[in-house]
């Protein structure tokens, strides 16, 4: 898997390294880097909780950078009032495939002399002028997860640009653990039961069956229940599985394809979502997205939510909270209520529609169709 995946980044394959979580290809960066106690590590507040607990992890105080809510993208102009002499490292999140605008990052990392990581995890595919994201940094973290561009059944990949970084990154990965053969039939079954199973249709129902199973250690979750608590689960630091290299091969295989659709779908909700009232994504010339998700912003949010669940509309909630997913306490990862208020307000507002490749143009559709009967637009 790692060979082809490297040719599509234009890096040689032994750049590229095969974990079983993008948050844990992100640890892995960062202790290379030498992140470690009370250092800072400036992120958008408006992620993932694993994000923030891969830099915890080690020590080091999370930053957090409030976005803006055209892009849901940090705000570059907010960096420097962030910015101390304890600051190590800036993390770079493309989200929902949406590209950061990277001139003025790159142009303030240059200027503090910082390196950059990208947050792939949702811009598998995407570029700024003409080049991928994932490639502007010192080193970029994937995911394989269920949700996300391409699936390996969870699993992660690191891509190391700072060929100063890879003697240490190889180091780490040496000591990564290897998955049991129990771990690896674990993973095989879910694989299988996701490719059979999950449909836009059904999704709600799937999603709330895997969280059961997940919780009660019958199916491998995307998450341990010590990671929302901010404390490193036994087994966090392991290498990807034989199996989900496999399938990481498989879809890579219909990589372009599925950008295709993923664009083809994205367009439909662009072209239809402001007959509806809703706004749609200001588009950046300078950036060619891979649309993971396609945001937009509602009055009933919680709502229409459930009202999904129940008619079988694959319809999203990224983010729930700044630190993503609700129920988390945030202020054990530094997250203080007020921090970033456009974050918070998206957080009320926006649901996301899909454009994986199940897909199809009658899903598209149909959940336009539910979003014109039951969706609220903003006033």
């Amino acid at each position: 898997m790692r060979r082809p995946f490297a040719e599509y980044l234009k890096a040689p394959p032994e750049n590229l390294f095969l974990f079983s979580k993008g948050r844990v290809a992100l640890y892995a960066l960062l202790k290379a880097l030498g992140v470690g106690e009370n250092d800072d590590v400036l992120m958008s507040g408006y992620t993932c909780v694993m994000v923030p607990s891969a830099a915890k992890y080690l020590g080091a105080n999370c930053r957090y950078v409030d976005i803006n809510p055209s892009t849901f993208n940090l705000d570059p102009g907010k960096l420097d009032f962030l910015f101390t002499s304890r600051t190590k490292a800036v993390i770079v999140q493309h989200t929902y495939g949406i590209t950061q605008n990277m001139g003025p990052v790159l142009d303030w990392a240059c200027r503090h002399n910082l390196p950059i990581i990208e947050d792939s995890c949702h811009a598998f595919g995407s570029r700024w002028n003409g080049k991928l994201c994932g490639t502007f940094g010192v080193g970029a973290f994937f995911s394989g997860q269920w949700n996300k561009p391409f699936s390996t059944g969870l699993g992660g990949m690191l891509l190391v640009n700072d060929e100063n970084l890879l003697p240490e990154v190889k180091r780490l990965y040496q000591t990564a653990l290897l998955p049991s053969m129990a771990a690896e039939l674990r993973f095989w079954l879910q694989i299988k039961a996701y490719n059979t199973l999950v449909r836009p249709q059904t999704n709600a129902l799937m999603t709330r069956l895997y969280r059961l199973l997940s919780g009660l250690g019958l199916a491998a979750g995307s998450s341990d229940k010590e990671e929302f608590e901010g404390e490193m689960p036994p087994y966090y630091f392991q290498r990807m599985a034989r199996v989900q290299m496999k399938e990481g091969e498989r879809n890579y295989n219909n990589i372009e394809r599925l950008i295709e659709h993923r664009k083809a779908i994205a367009a439909i909700y662009s072209r239809d979502l402001p007959g509806l009232g809703f706004g749609t994504l200001k588009v950046d010339p300078e950036c060619d997205n891979v649309i993971l998700r396609y945001p937009i912003r509602v009055a009933n949010k919680s709502e229409l939510l459930k009202k999904a669940a129940f008619k079988g509309i694959e319809l999203g909630s990224w983010f729930e909270i700044p630190l993503h997913p609700a129920g988390i306490d945030m202020a054990r990862f530094g997250y203080i209520k007020g921090m970033c208020p456009e974050s918070e307000k998206a957080c009320q507002e926006v649901v996301n529609l899909p454009t994986h490749g199940k897909v199809s143009l009658w899903t598209a559709e149909r959940t336009l169709d539910f979003l014109m009967q039951f969706g609220k637009p903003l006033v």
